[in-house]
């Protein structure tokens, strides 16, 4: 199993900015970036999604309190880590959306929040702003997500009364053409020498939920 391409800053050595962990290989140019923050801005509706697909469903990986946090959150842990997993959950569900008549909307002038409307409950700032250009790149590109995918074990590794953070590290399949066919290996989901996605996201609680703000992963060969 490859990891899929990203939304996260990609870190090339122990650090980097935090930012999009789902990486769009082909970096989203200047103008590819101003079009999505354009749309964004211009969405005159929150809209609906009553067709929203999911890719094939996994069972949740059991998670325990992370013992080196203080002594009462568990519940608090928990909590975040059911927000980050529903994001992920909605995430790879719009990536398997069937692409061609998002591509039609994409023209049409449909914005991120008119065709992914769920994002803005999951992520803010940053990593909602990656999630869209990824997910308007995959669809441009007439793509499908993984067919299957693994969220591994997550657990909490910062907590504080509003911000939180999550390390993961996770594997899927890659994404795949309209005729089940491997995605290009420049989304490097499909590139054998990658087996994961290891990194951490960073959690903000916004008006009582917790939602993703940013986050940074690199690619590793084996979860």
């Amino acid at each position: 199993m490859g990891g899929s391409p990203g939304r996260w800053t990609k870190m090339t050595g122990g650090t980097d900015g935090a930012g999009s962990r789902r990486r769009w290989n082909q970096k989203a140019g200047p103008a590819a970036v101003l079009v999505v923050v354009v749309l964004t801005m211009a969405a005159c509706s929150s809209g609906t999604d009553t067709n929203l697909q999911t890719a094939p469903p996994k069972p949740k990986p059991l998670t325990t309190a992370n013992p080196n946090l203080p002594a009462g959150t568990a519940s608090t842990q928990q909590a975040v880590l059911s927000a980050w997993f529903l994001a992920e959950q909605t995430y790879y569900g719009y990536m398997d959306e069937p692409p061609a008549p998002l591509r039609a909307d994409i023209v049409a002038g449909q914005t991120t929040t008119d065709l992914f409307p769920k994002l803005t409950d999951y992520y803010v700032n940053s990593a909602l702003q990656s999630a869209g250009i990824f997910l308007l790149g995959l669809k441009m590109q007439l793509l499908n997500g993984p067919s299957g995918y693994n969220l591994g074990n997550p657990s909490v590794t910062a907590l504080a009364a509003t911000t939180a953070t999550v390390a993961f590290c996770y594997s899927d399949t890659g994404t795949t053409t309209a005729t089940g066919q491997p995605g290009p290996v420049t989304l490097d989901g499909n590139d054998p020498a990658i087996g994961g996605v290891r990194g951490t996201s960073n959690l903000v609680r916004v008006t009582g939920s917790w939602k993703i703000t940013s986050g940074q992963s690199i690619s590793v060969a084996k979860c």
